[in-house]
This record gives C-alpha cells, structure tokens and sequence, in this order.
C-alpha cells in the first residue's frame, strides 16, 4: 500500500506491447511526374491499403498522391500537411488519435537518408511502418532495420547524383546546355540532339545589351525602353541578365567548377559587347543609380560638387512653390552630410549654355577639320587593312601548323609524345584565339566616311541647340558625351569648369606659322594631333563614332535647323 501511495513519484512510462489496428494514415511518393503516369504511385496506394486491412487498421487519411522533389525532405508540401494533420488528431480530447503512418518502403519515404523525417512523425506521437517490409519500429531490432533503409536509400541516392553530374559535365564540355535555356533561347532537347533558338525576347535582349554598351544608358533606361516594346522585367533580373555569358556565346555552371566553356547555341551578341557592358556595370561599384527624372534640372549626373567632388542633387524652391505655385525655380544642391554648396539651376543652365558654345567652329576651320579628319581615318583604314591581311595569314599558318600536331597526336602511340603533342596543341590554340580576337579589332573598315564626318560637324555647329531639343535621357547622353567625367559650377566667377573635355569638341586647326624663336609647326604634327582625337575618340570611344549621334535626334519629330540634321539622318539610314 505504501509502494502504491508512492507510484505518482516515479520516472518513465511502461513499455506497450505492439499493438494491431487503430487509426492510420496512408502517405506516398514519387520524385518526377513520368513515376506518376507510369502508375508507381496506385501500386503504392493499394500496397498500403492491404497492408491496413490485413492489421486492422482504420485509414482517417491518405496524404501524398503526387510528385514531390525537393532538396529536403522538409520543403514537400504534402509531407508538412501530414506533419500538421498527426499534430491535430493527437492532441488532448481528440477522438481520433493518429498512432501509425504506413509507407511503401522506408526508401521511398525519404531518399536523402535522413532520420529527422522519421523523428519529426516521432514527435508527434506517430510511428512509421513500411508495407513492404515485416519489423516493428518500435523495437530495438526493428529501428536498426529502419535506419539499415534509410542509410541504404542515401547511398543510392549519392551514387546517382554523382553519376548525374559525371554525365552533366560531359555534356557541358560538349557544348550542351543542362536545364532550361535563359530568358530569350527556345529549346528543343531530345536524347541525341538539343536545338537552341532566339526567340522575339532575345531580340529585345540584344537590344538592352547595345543601349548599355554604345549608349551607356542606365538599367532604369532599359528597362523603360524594354517595357513600352512589351518585354517586363525587373531590375534584378536585369542585372542577372547583364551577367550571364550564355548571351555571347559562352557557359558558366556550377558543375564546371569556375570554367568557362564555349557552348552550340547561337550568341545574342559578340564577346567583346558582354565584356564592355560588364565594364560599365563595374563602374558603378554601389550598384546604386542616382534618379535624374527631374526636368527642371537636366544636368544631374554630370555637375559635381566643387567642395566635395560628388554628384549634385536638385530640389525646387520650398518658398516659390508653397507661395506662388512654382515649381520651374530649383537650385542644385550637395546633399552629402556637412556641405551646404547649392547653386540657382537658371544661372547654371545660362553658364552651361556659354560653355557649350565655345566649341562652335566657323564654316571655314570646319572644312579645314573634315578635310585633316578625312586623311587621318584614310591612313587609318590602310594601315588596318594590312594588319588585318598579315594577322590572316598568321592565323592560316598557325591552324595549319596545329592540323599537323593533331594528326600526329592520333597517329602517335607513344605516350611521351602524346603529352609533348597534347601541350603543344594548346600552345597553338591559345595563339589562334589570341589572333582572331586581334583580328576582329583591326578588321574594321568606316564605310560612308565622308558622311560620317560631315555629321559630326553639322552637330557641332549648333550644340546646345541639339542639346535643348532633346528630352532628360538625350541630354543626358549629349552632356556625357561632351563632358566625359562632368563639370564643376564656379559660384564666383559664374562659369563652368569642365573636368575633361571630349578631344573632338577641343579639336582646332592650326595653321602653319613662324613666330620668332617657335618652331614651325608641320603637317606630320597636325596629323598627330589628329590621331590623339582618334585614339581619345568619343564616349563611348569607337572609330566608326558618329553614328551614336542619330541617337540624339527626337525620333518622334524630327526638326530641322540650319543645318539640315534629318536630311543627313536618312541619308546614313
């Protein structure tokens, strides 16, 4: 009696003996949708069923019943609802308590090997039993068969992955992409061959890469663009986008292990614009883009703040606005902490205005100029044209020399010279590549030449007439053309101060002349002179330059000034 009156002391609870029937219920899987046609997933209902029927146990509820492929056992949606279902029917008061859940084989209830699968049922108050298999969890001897399954599960489960990623390899280094091809490819893929097109997205894509390399333009930009031709992404994607070698023609995967490897596809672009677009990405290392939406204030992004030597931002005129309803008077204001630099945007635009006006030139230099510009680019295209022609050569000679070493490779069965051929070999492919990437920069020829010149000094002639017809983003691009790396407003004297002047606007003629004790000035010096203009080059520094200027013209209504710029426009089209 007293034993008895002590009982509600006691530690532990009494081991039950197995016991047969009660509630169930049933779960299944598959890992891909073909298992579910293939009707894996009805044998493993009816195995379960019988397995309840033969024990005596009442099915409340059968979970499962589709695919489920996750990283983690924990990620099925189907296995959680399970999880909450067993937590529900166990609590205190239920009538319906849950104390078993069949499976077809423990395998199949987890292939990653895990034991927090079972052991999250556990905690619930359930325990899991396999249909196919004859032991009782609940025993020493039967969980040691259970975690025998499950490690057996993992082991297979490893040996695949690894043989998958053996064979994904292999077809990487073949040049064939694994998955799904990136935003702007369609793809057919079939057990011997995969076909990879370009779609309408990808001409829109190729598009975004050229606003950002010729153009300079900045995400927001391209993406606006992007959406009124009916392409929606958001700026992150866009970036990833930017990033990805798949659109020149390369491949970048994990499984390759940080190579980079050349694929079959068709590229969205050359190698050399991936490259200069991530070049410009890299400027901005913050990856944070200053909002220039303001009209009264175009010249955001190029005024720097003459105290501090950061980017200015803009505000309107609390007063005139809240008084008199105006919102024209802004000033340019320095909001980094501690610098008080504002300046009236009127007096700045008027200073910008004198500024730009300087680089106006007289009909007669002009002609002078096209003419020096004329032999400059001249000179330059044969001198490119024999380049190219002996690199062309030297390419021909090299593939025929690398033709020979791999014949002699196949031939050869001496393992020493296979090696010596094997080194050699990527020798003479390191040299080809490096020939043709030469090649295609000096295989450049400027067609309609003449043309192109006249353009650039037609535009000249009346620059800040072009720049007041264009809207915020044309303005932008014609003041960063003009003043690569911006421009400082000096308060006091009321001017601007450039930082860097493109070399073309500061180009001048200058005449041969004798004064005193100063060296004549040859023509060989004039040509030199003209060759810095070629080498500084526009912004974006490129040799066929002019055209980027068609992109600063209204494109909605052209408009036509002394010199006939629309004329000119659809002449070059």
């Amino acid at each position: 009696m007293e034993n008895f009156d002590l009982k509600g002391f006691a530690k532990g609870k009494k081991q039950q003996k197995e016991q047969i029937g009660g509630n169930a219920i049933i779960y299944t899987r598959v890992s891909s949708s073909e298992q579910v046609d293939g009707q894996s997933l009805e044998v493993q209902i009816d195995k379960c069923r019988e397995y309840a029927k033969v024990r005596s146990y009442t099915v409340v509820g059968e979970f499962g019943g589709t695919y489920e492929s996750a990283k983690s056992d924990k990620e099925r949606k189907e296995f959680n609802c399970m999880l909450a279902f067993i937590k529900q029917s166990n609590k205190k008061g239920s009538n319906q308590p849950v104390k078993t859940v069949i499976v077809f084989s423990t395998s199949r209830f987890s292939r990653t090997g895990s034991t927090t699968i079972i052991e999250e049922v556990e905690a619930r108050g359930a325990y899991v039993v396999s249909a196919t298999s004859n032991y009782d969890p609940r025993t020493p001897v039967g969980k040691y068969m259970q975690l025998m399954e499950l490690a057996n599960a993992r082991f297979q489960n490893d040996e695949k992955r690894a043989t998958t990623i053996e064979n994904s390899v292999k077809a990487l280094l073949k040049g064939r992409w694994i998955g799904k091809a990136p935003r702007g490819y369609d793809q057919k893929t079939t057990k011997k061959e995969q076909i990879i097109t370009i779609n309408e997205e990808g001409k829109l894509i190729r598009k975004a890469f050229l606003w950002k390399a010729n153009n300079k333009l900045s995400n927001e930009e391209i993406r606006h663009r992007l959406t009124a031709e009916g392409l929606h992404i958001c700026k992150q994607k866009l970036s990833e986008l930017f990033k990805n070698p798949f659109y020149c023609g390369y491949m970048a995967h994990k499984f390759l292990q940080g190579d980079i490897v050349q694929g079959n596809h068709p590229p969205l672009i050359p190698k050399e614009i991936f490259l200069k677009v991530n070049g410009e990405l890299s400027k901005n290392h913050s990856g944070y883009e200053q909002k220039i939406d303001k009209e009264y204030a175009p010249l955001l992004g190029s005024i720097k703040c003459p105290c501090c030597g950061k980017n200015l931002s803009a505000s309107i005129s609390t007063k005139m606005r809240k008084k008199f309803g105006r919102t024209d008077i802004g000033y340019y204001v320095c909001s980094r902490k501690g610098c008080k630099y504002n300046s009236s945007t009127k007096k700045v635009h008027e200073a910008f205005e004198e500024e730009v006006s300087k680089y106006a030139l007289s009909d007669k230099v002009s002609e002078l100029l096209k003419m020096q510009l004329t032999i400059t680019f001249e000179y330059m295209n044969q001198e490119n044209k024999e380049r190219a022609k002996s690199i062309k050569a030297n390419i021909k000679a090299k593939e025929k020399e690398l033709e020979q070493v791999e014949t002699n490779y196949v031939l050869c069965t001496d393992a020493k010279k296979q090696s010596i051929c094997e080194k050699v070999m990527t020798k003479l492919e390191k040299e080809v590549r490096d020939l043709k990437t030469e090649f295609s920069k000096v295989n450049t020829e400027i067609l309609n030449l003449d043309k192109f010149i006249d353009f650039a000094f037609k535009m000249r002639s009346n620059l800040f007439g072009l720049w007041e017809l264009q809207g915020l983003e044309g303005r932008r691009r014609l003041q960063k053309l003009v003043f690569p790396d911006g421009f400082i407003y000096d308060k006091n004297n009321e001017h601007i101060e450039p930082k860097r002047v493109n070399q073309f606007f500061l180009l001048k003629y200058s005449y041969p002349t004798d004064n005193g004790d100063k060296k004549k000035e040859t023509n060989r010096e004039i040509h030199d002179s003209s060759l810095s203009v070629l080498e500084a080059g526009l912004e974006p520094a490129q040799p066929q330059w002019p055209k980027d200027f068609k992109s600063f013209l209204p494109v909605t209504s052209p408009v036509e000034y002394d010199c006939n710029i629309s004329l000119i426009i659809n002449t070059l089209q």
